[in-house]
C-alpha cells in the first residue's frame, strides 16, 4: 500500500475513533446527569421494547439498555458533519475526548499504541 494511502487510512481510523470517543463522552455526560429514578425508568422501558425481564438483568445489561435509550434521544452529529467541524476547529472537540480513541484506533490498525 502506498504511503499516502496508508496515512489516509490511519487518519480515517483515528478520526472515526475520535468520533466514537466524542459520542461516548456526550452520552456519558447526559447519563451521569440523570436521577436514579430516570435511569431506572429508561431501563424498564427499553427492557419492555426488547422483551426482557428487568428483574433478571445484570448491571452491564442495565447500563447498555439505558445507553440505547440515550443514543436515541441525545442529538449527536453524524460522522461527516462531526469530521468537518472537528477539522475546522479540533480544539473545540479535544476537551470532550476521553482518550478512548487511542485504544480504538490502535485496535483497528493492529499497531501498539
Amino acid at each position: 500500500m502506498p504511503e499516502s494511502d496508508r496515512e489516509s487510512e490511519l487518519t480515517e481510523t483515528v478520526l472515526r475513533a475520535k468520533y466514537a470517543d466524542f459520542c461516548s463522552a456526550q452520552l456519558t455526560e447526559v447519563f451521569l446527569s440523570l436521577s436514579d429514578e430516570k435511569i431506572y425508568e429508561m431501563v424498564e422501558e427499553e427492557a419492555k421494547i426488547q422483551k426482557l425481564d428487568p428483574g433478571n438483568l445484570g448491571f452491564r445489561k442495565r447500563v447498555q439498555l439505558a445507553t440505547n435509550r440515550l443514543r436515541d434521544s441525545v442529538p449527536l452529529p453524524d460522522f461527516k458533519t462531526w469530521r468537518r467541524n472537528y477539522e475546522a476547529a479540533p480544539e473545540r472537540y479535544e476537551k470532550y475526548l476521553l482518550g478512548l480513541w487511542r485504544q480504538l484506533s490502535t485496535e483497528e490498525t493492529g499497531e501498539a499504541g
